[in-house]
């Protein structure tokens, strides 16, 4: 039997209006959010830590080229420019979990893509995918500018990011239409990082898109567990979790490359990241 609108509207409103007082919550839903508050505590302190080795890798990426450790190709610069934008998408990722903002898992989303990118581009010894990446980028740039506004610099901006995308396909230009039309999850694939996409990518971007429209609709959750302050703290709290393991492994690829000899320190994170995580009180 369909039921009116208004009937399905107000049966809503009345599940959403009947409450179980604060002091009657299950004590369960309280240690839950205790824990969450405490596992973020310390995933914070390990991420300052992750953070200033962040600083001494990107301080060697800045010399690498000059001193002759990577060869300076494009291949090489894409890859560093990902794994760059990757580890500042965590620095922000972790001001806003400080903050326990939900925001949070924005990062998070933009540090997975930039990880899958570079594991998929990695893979080609030569430089076709890292052309048809930075084709990518001068494509996304272009479509800023041609919707950004009507002025004529705009116009001009979106032509020259255009002449640059069509100069990096030139050549490739069915590689380049079978990537536009592939998405991240079969490049994902391809890269052999199927669950980065599923138990990270996806993760990330439903908790960016509609789960928490619930708890702005009136009338608003109150209760423990339920509240937009609760569900931020909890996104926040996942959202740290996995970027901090995500930030490993994009230094450990960084340290490989620059020959840092820092797998042991990393691995030290990573014991540390999985002592934290199995706290249950």
């Amino acid at each position: 039997m369909v039921r009116s609108w208004h009937s399905f509207k107000t049966q809503l409103a009345r599940a959403f209006t009947w409450r179980l007082p604060i002091r009657h919550m299950p004590k369960s839903e309280e240690g839950h959010l205790a824990l969450a508050k405490e596992k973020l505590r310390r995933f914070l302190i390990l991420a300052d830590e992750i953070l200033s080795l962040r600083q001494a890798v990107q301080h060697r990426l800045g010399e690498s080229f000059p001193s002759g450790t990577m060869q300076d190709t494009l291949r090489n610069r894409v890859l560093i420019g990902l794994n760059l934008k990757a580890l500042d998408a965590f620095e922000r990722l972790v001001v806003d979990a400080r903050d326990r903002r939900g925001e949070s898992s924005h990062h998070l989303k933009t540090m997975a893509e930039c990880f899958i990118y570079s594991h998929w581009a990695s893979r080609d010894l030569g430089e076709q995918r890292a052309r048809i990446l930075y084709a990518e980028g001068c494509r996304s740039r272009a479509v800023y500018h041609e919707n950004c506004s009507d002025s004529a610099e705009d116009a001009e901006h979106a032509v020259a990011w255009r002449e640059l995308q069509r100069g990096q396909i030139s050549g490739i230009e069915s590689d380049w239409s079978a990537f536009r039309d592939a998405g991240l999850q079969q490049l994902a694939s391809q890269a052999q990082l199927e669950d980065h996409y599923h138990k990270v990518y996806r993760l990330a971007c439903e908790a960016a898109h509609m789960g928490d429209l619930m708890v702005y609709m009136p009338p608003q959750p109150q209760e423990a567990g339920l509240t937009l302050a609760d569900l931020s703290l909890l996104r926040a709290y996942v959202s740290l979790k996995f970027g901090v393991i995500l930030a490993c492994d994009l230094l450990n690829d960084a340290s490989d490359s620059l020959g840092m000899d820092a797998a042991g320190q990393i691995d030290g994170f990573r014991e540390r990241w999985r002592a934290v995580q199995s706290l249950t009180s």
